[in-house]
């Protein structure tokens, strides 16, 4: 039962993460597209610092409740065969959630300089004036993604992926084509104006996508429901995290970054979002592997809940630790095929690896993060993980407010690391005490090891073959640049599957059987 369940989240991640690739992917063309435009300056500040109020709302609102209480409310009645009960949940929450966030959105709007003043002291007015004026477009976007939230939650309570895998490619597609034909007309603007045109077209997709569950919405807004009152209850301590855990960002990307030089809070902003490419996988998987955790934690089967856990920690550490070394080894390359173009200059490529190379380094805790959060919720315990981001934020902020003016974007990336390895030893710590069953701990550290061995031969081969690698000069420099860049990531993964088939670890095994069954089913279907 657990093998084959294992194999049915191994599917639902493996389709989710493709999709997530493919987003991700369009997420960087958007940022190149923005670069090469306009570069790292204060204009793209101010882009970026747009976004802060709005995805602040999102998270505090939405974002923590649609993967701690609504996915494992939903889950459990679904367990309970209650669709009557779900699709009233559903359509409380959807309602309660168009009523909550219009408030917000309309008072955020009325206080949006005050805000913006607050959130980035170091801008002068003209600044302040000009983010305010972008962070009202962006405020209206976040409406559609918080109702997207509501139901991409209940389709992953039906483990149906069709809108989830879709909707970000055509929200970050719409965000390239309609910033792209608008900049002209609108500067900067325009990408602020495109973002609220896909979230638009994201909603559509996702109606679309719960449509096929056959829907039984109802225009209600019963707070004394009981999966509503469960929501809340489990709610309300994520709620607080996530708004913890967008604090401790928030002195790291904008607040302290705001008194850096110009560009600051654009170089630390794209380096993270490189950094979050791996880090998608755990996240995949995490959201996946909720409701099975969920379904086995109500009966009680903990050493099959610990079981899923420690395959689940493991797979992340065995993509994690190559991601981090390969981002350290390859950073710069990374940084300028994806972004040195147009206005975006090469000490902009510079400033901005700095900040990568030091992000990449908390990888593999904010992977575990992603899976371990999860655990708790599926046991649902939303205090615990409260607690330790409380701590955890005592710990960022005094890291930030160290570092950060110590050794700038360095310090702060840096900073951003360390707080999510006291986050994550602290959430291993506990879980173990929770569920009084072992986590497999000599297993996870055997995989770290043999990770980590592997990963470092693969870093110095890719040192070495980077000063070897000679191409026509007479190619155009991004292609040519493309080209080594292509073929170092292909030599650091030949590198690393052949060192872990080596050392025979079985997380190399899983991934390879998941691969030859997609590939059997794909000649079955062509057949």
């Amino acid at each position: 039962m657990v093998k084959s369940g294992t194999m049915r989240l191994a599917h639902s991640v493996a389709i989710m993460s493709l999709a997530a690739g493919v987003s991700r992917i369009l997420g960087f063309l958007r940022n190149t597209a923005i670069s090469a435009l306009f570069g790292q300056n204060q204009l793209t500040d101010m882009l970026n610092t747009s976004f802060v109020i709005p995805d602040t709302i999102y998270l505090i609102l939405v974002g923590g409740g649609v993967s701690s209480a609504f996915i494992p409310v939903l889950a459990s009645y679904l367990a309970e065969e209650n669709e009557e009960a779900v699709w009233q949940t559903v359509s409380i929450a959807f309602n309660l959630v168009l009523t909550l966030v219009g408030i917000a959105v309309t008072l955020g709007m009325i206080w949006t300089p005050w805000l913006v003043h607050l959130i980035a002291p170091g801008f002068n007015a003209e600044q302040v004036a000009y983010t305010a004026y972008l962070t009202r477009i962006v405020l209206v976007a976040i409406l559609f993604h918080c109702l997207n939230g509501v139901l991409m939650g209940t389709e992953y309570a039906y483990q149906s992926f069709i809108g989830t895998a879709i909707g970000p490619l055509v929200y970050n597609a719409a965000i390239i084509v309609f910033g792209l034909a608008l900049a002209g007309k609108y500067s900067i603007a325009a990408f602020a104006i495109s973002t609220l045109i896909g979230a638009a077209l994201n909603f559509l997709v996702q109606v679309w996508g719960v449509w096929h569950l056959k829907p039984r919405y109802r225009p209600v807004l019963d707070l004394k429901h009981p999966g509503i009152r469960r929501i809340f209850k489990l709610m309300l301590p994520v709620t607080i995290g996530l708004s913890i855990a967008q604090l401790n960002l928030f002195f790291n990307q904008t607040f302290i970054a705001s008194f850096l030089p110009r560009g600051s809070i654009n170089a630390l902003t794209i380096s993270s979002r490189v950094v979050l490419v791996p880090i998608l996988f755990a996240s995949s998987m995490g959201i996946a592997l909720l409701p099975a955790l969920t379904r086995i934690a109500m009966e009680g089967d903990y050493r099959s809940f610990t079981r899923y856990l420690s395959g689940s920690l493991r797979a992340v550490v065995f993509i994690s630790i190559p991601a981090t070394v390969g981002l350290i080894a390859l950073g710069q390359p990374v940084v300028r095929v994806l972004f040195q173009h147009g206005r975006f200059t090469s000490a902009d490529t510079l400033a901005t690896t700095e900040a990568l190379v030091f992000y990449s380094l908390g990888i593999t805790a904010y992977g575990a993060y992603e899976i371990l959060s999860r655990a708790f919720y599926a046991t649902q315990d939303t205090v615990t993980p409260l607690k330790i981001g409380l701590v955890t934020l005592a710990a960022g902020t005094a890291l930030n407010f160290t570092l950060g003016p110590a050794f700038g974007i360095r310090g702060l990336a840096l900073a951003y690391s360390l707080a999510g390895c006291v986050n994550v030893a602290l959430l291993l710590y506990y879980l173990r005490r929770k569920v009084q069953a072992p986590l497999e701990g000599r297993r996870l550290l055997q995989t770290s090891m043999k990770s980590l061995l592997a990963a470092l031969v693969m870093g110095l081969l890719l040192n070495l073959a980077a000063g070897h690698l000679f191409l026509p000069a007479s190619w155009p420099r991004l292609v040519r640049e493309g080209v080594e860049l292509a073929l170092l990531i292909t030599l650091g993964v030949l590198s690393y599957i052949g060192l872990a088939w080596l050392l025979r670890m079985e997380e190399l095994a899983m991934f390879l059987s998941v691969l030859s069954r997609r590939l059997r089913r794909s000649q079955a279907a062509v057949g």
